[in-house]
């Protein structure tokens, strides 16, 4: 029954991601293709992050007070098929952009409560278990990732933009119908009642827990940082550099930015058969490893472009952050789910959230702003060497406080 359990979650959640992937790359086709503006586009980027800073914390109460996870999870299905039915009635910008903030945040609600209870599903019995369902999961995404736009690039041409919507549509109806047979345990409860009590009444109360944890805050910390450099010292950078700085061919970036992909999916693929062991430590390394790249990034765009040799340095570097992000996340995610306590768990995952995507659009800025009166190779150079500065005093904070390092199981 366990392993039913698990390949249904993973039927589940895979078939909404493939509509969801198919749909939102049809709505930004239309956007671009009707308007041809970057502005508009950009506002739709915009509405999309809106939901998932505003709700996480709400997402988090939820998750925390909900003892039937599946019937949450289906209830955001089928909320989330009826809103695909906007473009539907009407075409447009307005109703488009409707679309994509009501989708956000649903899904807000939806990840929320599948992170908090995914230790609880029945089939996953131990930390292993879990960080190989885990990475069946990032399998799948990355998986989809990769598809869905080559998949949605021949579809667009032979379907209208709403019979995209009724694939979506669809697959989060089959979705919602795999999600109803999914069976969770008792939850777990946490330390003590008085915990429990303070998580309900007081969000100041989830802080003062996440940054007491002298062997999680630099998770939160580290965690955070990363993301802010990742998004300008690699997804703003590096287009700049490859077809600016470097002058590099569209074949060429494509192979370039595949290789990111690539590393994801084999990174995924590896740790459902290695999961490795489920120590509460931070990844130090691979994030530091991930700074490195960006120096790699930033040295490349200093040095004339000489042909394919560039090409194939620069699809290793970014095969490594492919793979080095997927893996940090992986055992980001997982730590948490094994070591916050329950009582918290819901609200840690949506205030960490909250605050990762309030980040991501603020480093976005700045890195365009700075690509206006700087050179390009700036940008990975700065964030590369303050990743790599800022981790190393998060370890020897860490390494002088002494904290332990220990092997844990449900």
């Amino acid at each position: 029954m366990g392993i039913n359990n698990r390949v249904l979650f993973l039927f589940s959640k895979g078939i909404s991601h493939i509509g969801t992937k198919l749909f939102t790359f049809a709505l930004s086709w239309y956007i671009l293709s009707q308007t041809g503006s970057g502005l508009s586009f950009s506002i739709s980027l915009l509405v999309n992050y809106l939901p998932q800073i505003a709700l996480s914390l709400f997402a988090g109460n939820l998750s925390d007070k909900t003892s039937h996870p599946n019937r949450i999870l289906v209830l955001c299905d089928v909320a989330s098929a009826i809103v695909c039915c906007l473009p539907l009635f009407h075409l447009g910008l307005v109703s488009i952009y409707c679309t994509i903030f009501l989708l956000s945040a649903i899904s807000a609600v939806f990840n929320n409560v599948i992170d908090t209870h995914l230790i609880n599903l029945d089939g996953v019995d131990n930390a292993g278990m879990l960080k190989k369902l885990t990475s069946s999961a990032q399998f799948i995404t990355s998986g989809v990732n990769i598809a869905a736009p080559s998949v949605g690039g021949i579809l667009i041409r032979l379907l209208p933009i709403q019979m995209f919507a009724v694939i979506n549509i669809v697959s989060f109806l089959l979705s919602a119908l795999g999600e109803i047979w999914l069976k969770y345990r008792q939850r777990r409860t946490g330390n003590n009642a008085r915990n429990a009590g303070m998580a309900q009444r007081d969000g100041r109360a989830v802080l003062s827990y996440m940054f007491g944890q002298k062997k999680l805050w630099t998770f939160f910390i580290a965690d955070s940082l990363g993301n802010f450099c990742f998004s300008a010292g690699v997804n703003v950078a590096l287009p700049l550099i490859v077809t600016t700085t470097l002058g590099i061919s569209s074949s060429g970036y494509g192979l370039i930015s595949s290789s990111i992909a690539v590393g994801s999916v084999l990174c995924a693929m590896w740790r459902t058969k290695n999961p490795g062991d489920s120590r509460l430590q931070y990844p130090f390394l691979q994030l530091g490893m991930i700074g490195g790249c960006m120096l790699i990034l930033a040295l490349m765009a200093c040095l004339p472009y000489q042909g394919a040799w560039v090409v194939a340095v620069l699809c290793v570097v970014m095969f490594a952050v492919g793979w080095l992000s997927v893996d940090i996340n992986i055992k980001a995610k997982t730590t948490i789910q094994l070591f916050v306590d329950p009582d918290y768990l819901g609200k840690v995952l949506g205030i960490s959230t909250s605050i990762s995507f309030i980040l991501i659009p603020l480093s976005l800025v700045i890195a365009g702003g700075m690509t206006e009166i700087l050179p390009a190779f700036v940008l990975p150079m700065l964030n590369g060497i303050v990743l790599i500065i800022v981790l190393g005093i998060l370890w020897f904070a860490e390494y002088k406080a002494g904290s332990e390092v220990t092997d844990h199981s449900l």
